[in-house]
């Protein structure tokens, strides 16, 4: 038992200290606290950021798809379903086109209420999806407001992410060869800086961009680059960077050792060290891009 002792005058008052009470009053008080702390954050959406490696990419391209085809933000298709934990399994594109009835003609945020309303008429639901929504915004970043890296219409692509390469060794194709014409203008998807930019036995002429988005977008096998581009420099969404050629898989200057073609690929950084880098498969956002008309 504790015993708090005060001086008033020249008499001393004893307060004693109900351990036995006073201590789980103490740790109730503690608790209470940290999940208001927690429930803060979690509405300020700082609870959880999604990266792009947590989908699988068929999913974001299936998302990516019902939002051409039926006008609603991927974003609220996604969140719907992290909302309710469907399993992978049921994420599909019919499922994502039922749900989006229930959303057609969304035209602002501040009608998301509503739409929801219409969907399922369930408060907690409806908190749980704006929540999700929230941990979506850096996959959102990435997605808006980009133009796809090759100019003009006279190019091919397809999902090549993760096939075997046997140049430098066993590896996977770490991004998406978009075959095109010798000398075809390439572009930037997006406003960034020049991290990299020089030859690369693998990558030929190549160059690195650090997107504001904070993604690394590579672009390889340059015939050259414009001119008057270094590294640091700022570039923006649309700006001619160089073009279309066949270097690499050999010593600088190497030509010849396969088609004219663009190697892209994007790099997302760890979200909890901001250092360590992860490919990611670009062929969702290019074929996102490609429809977009930015």
């Amino acid at each position: 038992m504790q015993t708090v002792r005060y001086r008033v005058g020249s008499r001393r008052r004893r307060y004693r200290i109900n351990g036995k009470r006073f201590y789980p009053f103490l740790a109730l008080v503690t608790i209470f606290i940290v999940l208001l702390v927690l429930n803060w954050i979690q509405e300020q959406g700082l609870y959880a950021k999604y990266k792009i490696s947590d989908f699988k990419d068929q999913h974001l391209e299936i998302y990516f798809d019902v939002e051409a085809a039926q006008g609603v933000p991927w974003y609220y298709l996604l969140a719907i379903d992290k909302a309710e934990g469907i399993s992978e399994e049921e994420i599909g594109t019919r499922r994502s086109e039922q749900i989006a009835l229930h959303l057609r003609g969304i035209a602002s945020p501040q009608e998301l209420d509503q739409k929801l309303k219409d969907y399922r008429d369930d408060p907690k639901l409806i908190k749980k999806i704006k929540y999700e929504i929230k941990c979506l915004q850096h996959i959102i970043e990435v997605y808006e407001d980009k133009v796809f890296p090759v100019a003009g219409n006279h190019y091919d692509y397809k999902d090549s992410y993760g096939d075997g390469r046997s140049y430098g060794g066993d590896r996977s194709h770490e991004g998406i060869d978009i075959m095109c014409d010798m000398e075809t203008p390439l572009l930037s998807v997006c406003d960034g800086v020049i991290e990299k930019k020089g030859w690369l036995e693998l990558g030929g002429w190549r160059l690195g961009i650090r997107g504001n988005d904070g993604i690394y977008y590579y672009y390889a096998h340059l015939s050259r680059y414009e001119e008057g581009l270094e590294e640091g420099d700022k570039v923006k969404k649309g700006q001619l960077i160089g073009y279309a050629g066949d270097t690499g898989y050999g010593v600088e200057g190497t030509t010849g050792q396969f088609e004219p073609h663009l190697h892209f690929g994007m790099y997302e950084r760890d979200s909890w060290t901001g250092s360590e880098e992860k490919a990611v498969n670009p062929y969702p956002f290019l074929n996102a891009w490609e429809r977009s008309p930015n």
